[in-house]
């Protein structure tokens, strides 16, 4: 497994990239973290939700995804079209137990 938390600017506060003290929150050596002052990764997510089945019930502001949890099958790789996730919802604190069933089941 393996786990990709995307910071990207969406408040006021959020003018520059996580600090050491943020970072750290996420401190598993499976978690790949990373600065997305361009919301690309929102964007891509975004694009396949519209042409997905699931459907966030939260999780945009100025027109971009966040604050989302999004899981994938196993082996599932991304390439130009995503693949169907198993998990597409928020905000992370209200889908955390959601996902915590996710991965259990895989293992």
């Amino acid at each position: 497994m393996v786990v990709f938390a995307v910071w990207e600017p969406i408040l006021p506060t959020d003018w520059s990239a996580p600090g050491t003290s943020v970072l750290n929150r996420l401190h598993d050596r499976r978690v790949r973290q990373f600065w997305d002052s361009g919301h690309l990764v929102a964007a891509v997510i975004k694009k396949a939700e519209t042409a997905g089945k699931l459907h966030p019930d939260c999780c945009e502001r100025n027109g971009s995804l966040w604050d989302l949890t999004a899981a994938y099958p196993p082996g599932e790789r991304w390439s130009n079209i995503l693949p169907q996730p198993v998990l597409l919802n928020g905000t992370v604190v209200q889908a955390a137990a959601d996902l915590e069933s996710i991965i259990a089941k895989a293992k």
